[in-house]
């Protein structure tokens, strides 16, 4: 397989994450890419990252990739970090949709952000609170631990990592001191250190 990716993407690194978490990164060779890439169009026409190459099979959008990982993870014998237990199934997946909203939010006000034109009060201000009410709403009981994955672990990981990373004033740990604290423990683990971007991107 071939992970189309990004090293300060969020989306990727969920993937990535996912990867190393599953160990089918052996199976798998991480290529980094742009936004701007034709290659990447090709794969993904609207040119975002991640995009996953599996023979004939070009999937795209950070939740599907994840889904046929832990489908290949699950054959191989071991417990599924998707469906995970039925009567939690449906808390870690609005978790998932909940925390990749809010990176969403992230990822747009960053962009918003770096516009050499007048920025948008509006915008900033509405993304501003997604990321402050979804924060205050992610389910404790629903993203795991560093003992106990699932996909929701992950994707939680990544946002808050990518708002450590590109919005570090923001101060979200005051919204969810409870979850701070989570973070605290997820951020010792391999899986999350190796996929840190680089400090200086």
């Amino acid at each position: 397989m071939k992970l189309f990716m990004s090293h300060t993407s969020p989306f990727a690194r969920k993937v990535r994450m996912f990867l190393r978490v599953s160990g089918l990164l052996e199976h798998t060779e991480e290529v980094a890419t742009t936004f701007e890439s034709d290659d990447l169009r090709q794969l993904n026409p609207l040119g975002k990252i991640p995009a996953l190459v599996d023979a004939e099979l070009t999937l795209f959008d950070s939740p599907l990739i994840c889904e046929y990982l832990d489908e290949q993870y699950v054959e191989a014998g071991n417990y599924s970090l998707f469906n995970c237990d039925k009567e939690n199934y449906f808390d870690v997946q609005s978790t998932h949709a909940l925390t990749d909203g809010i990176t969403d939010a992230a990822v747009l006000t960053v962009m918003e952000l770096k516009r050499s034109t007048e920025k948008s009060p509006y915008w900033l201000d509405r993304w501003q609170k997604a990321m402050e009410t979804g924060i205050r709403h992610i389910d404790l009981s629903a993203i795991g631990s560093q003992d106990e994955l699932n996909i929701a672990t992950l994707s939680t990981a990544a946002c808050l990592g990518y708002l450590d990373f590109r919005l570090p004033d923001i101060g979200w740990r005051d919204w969810n001191p409870e979850l701070a604290t989570w973070f605290t423990s997820i951020t010792e683990q391999a899986w999350y250190l190796e996929t840190a971007p680089p400090q200086d991107a």
